[in-house]
């Protein structure tokens, strides 16, 4: 009987890893789609904490050729555009003159001094040991937010989160840091691995119930 439920785990967590190959690279971290067509498929943008400094690492890909390549170096100014609660924040993006390239950019609202401190957060600045909050213009970008590359007039939705309040991102007292888990770079990439953790449970308890019956009448 053991056996069979053996084998029958070892297919289940198969399954599961096979299903989220495509979305997760070997250490975890979010894989975007391959590019198809013409377009910034496979551009990516990821939030992270740099000497605590909440960062934001992009990667952006331009796909076609022919006149479109012509086209797109015509307009290849890259942006990054926060959307929530109603507002909207533009965070230009450095790249060549094709719109390609790669790079890091402070999360809105993060300042840091020229040793390197952070001197202000996204709704709080540092005055001496202390922090202080303030009502800037980014403090709403730490809640719910959509992000969105753009490249001239191509655009694509990308997951991304304030990489939160930890060891490793610049923290004011009194605000919990266990809000967002440190050390993670926070894509939308994270909810499938827990899905599929769950559903090999899942699975696995009803091996374990069928084998626990068929005891039962066979006894």
């Amino acid at each position: 009987m053991w056996g069979i439920i053996w084998r029958a785990t070892i297919v289940v967590a198969v399954i599961a890893g096979a299903g989220s190959t495509s979305a997760f690279a070997a250490d975890g971290s979010y894989v975007p789609k391959p590019p198809t067509g013409s377009g910034i498929d496979g551009s990516t943008a990821q939030s992270l904490c740099i000497g605590q400094a909440p960062t934001i690492d992009y990667s952006i890909v331009r796909v076609g050729g022919g006149s479109a390549a012509e086209a797109r170096r015509a307009d290849a100014r890259a942006e990054l555009v926060f959307s929530g609660d109603g507002k909207q924040l533009v965070v230009p993006l450095a790249t060549a003159s094709d719109g390609t390239g790669e790079g890091s950019v402070l999360w809105p609202g993060v300042t840091v001094d020229s040793a390197g401190t952070v001197t202000a957060l996204p709704g709080w600045v540092r005055s001496g040991d202390e922090w202080q909050p303030r009502d800037d213009a980014a403090a709403w970008t730490t809640d719910d937010i959509t992000a969105q590359l753009r490249v001239g007039d191509e655009r694509l939705d990308v997951p991304l989160a304030y990489p939160g309040y930890s060891d490793e991102c610049a923290t004011p007292a009194g605000v919990a840091s266990s809000q967002t888990p440190g050390g993670l770079a926070m894509t939308g990439g994270q909810m499938p691995v827990v899905a599929a953790v769950g559903g090999t449970a899942a699975v696995v308890a009803g091996v374990l119930l069928v084998a626990r019956r068929r005891r039962r009448v066979e006894s």
